[in-house]
């Protein structure tokens, strides 16, 4: 990792006990920023085997206090607005300020794994999956267009909302949004998660405009074939990307360090695509 240029500051990762929001959040604690997780489950990686293998420490806030920073998890559901602003108040008057935003919590799925078990299975045995979505843009369940909207736009919509005042007050921020090239892409699958990826970028856009005035940048990014432990090994779909291989959660978070250091300090209201060239 490059340098410390987050010491001092204090970062926060919404949907960060596991996979890209893990990820996120050890960069930023590697950059030397104090980091909150926010999860509805803070012990949510414990149903993924590629996830448990990964971590050095039980937990998400051990492994950020073993790289010498403040760590702070609190289980939040983000798609309670009122929840929402009420960690993010903790998070201020708990670590002194908040000067970074991944808005990171969401997924394509109607009901995650750890939701559908009550323990992790034993190494090696299958474990429990997630329960995907199977609407179309004609055709949605309506739980299941609620809950896929609400934990992703909603969410993502509640977390900006609750940290753009401590932002304002400090005239400084950085917002980082999570969308997915199912939100660029428009293809005819993958609803309604497509849908709410779409509105993030054009959320982030409008959001830029409204806080730029106030020195707070707000940029999103766009991850492809990303290989986490909720969606396995996808390698067999590599041929379709024109570096043909899958990304990694590093591949992200480098990015991440871009959007949430001074190296990105004169771009707002973009979108960067991270997919290998996937989308063309």
């Amino acid at each position: 990792m490059s340098g410390k240029k987050l010491a001092g500051q204090v970062a926060l990762v919404t949907g960060g006990a596991r996979g890209l929001g893990r990820g996120y959040a050890l960069r930023l604690a590697g950059l030397g920023a104090d980091v909150a997780i926010l999860d509805r489950n803070l012990q949510a990686a414990e149903v993924y085997a590629f996830e448990r293998e990964q971590r050095t420490a039980g937990t998400v806030t051990g492994e950020i206090e073993a790289l010498g920073v403040r760590a702070l998890g609190l289980q939040v559901d983000v798609t309670d607005r009122d929840a929402v602003e009420r960690a993010v108040g903790e998070v201020a008057d708990g670590l002194g300020r908040i000067d970074v935003a991944v808005c990171n919590a969401g997924g394509g799925t109607v009901a995650f794994a750890d939701e559908r078990a009550g323990a992790a299975p034993a190494t090696g045995e299958p474990g429990p999956v997630d329960a995907g979505t199977t609407g179309t843009a004609s055709d949605c369940p309506q739980d299941m267009l609620l809950r896929v909207l609400d934990i992703n736009l909603m969410g993502c919509m509640y977390t900006c909302m609750a940290v753009a005042p401590h932002m304002k007050t400090q005239r400084s921020g950085k917002i980082v949004t999570v969308s997915s090239v199912a939100g660029v892409e428009g293809a005819a699958g993958y609803h309604p998660y497509g849908t709410a990826k779409a509105a993030i970028i054009h959320y982030t856009r409008a959001l830029a405009q409204d806080l730029g005035p106030y020195g707070i940048n707000v940029n999103c990014i766009a991850p492809g074939l990303i290989r986490t432990g909720r969606l396995g090994d996808q390698q067999e779909r590599a041929k379709r990307v024109a570096l043909r291989r899958t990304g990694t959660i590093e591949d992200c978070a480098k990015v991440v360090e871009f959007l949430a250091t001074d190296l990105s300090d004169y771009v707002t209201g973009s979108t960067i695509l991270v997919d290998g060239g996937m989308h063309r």
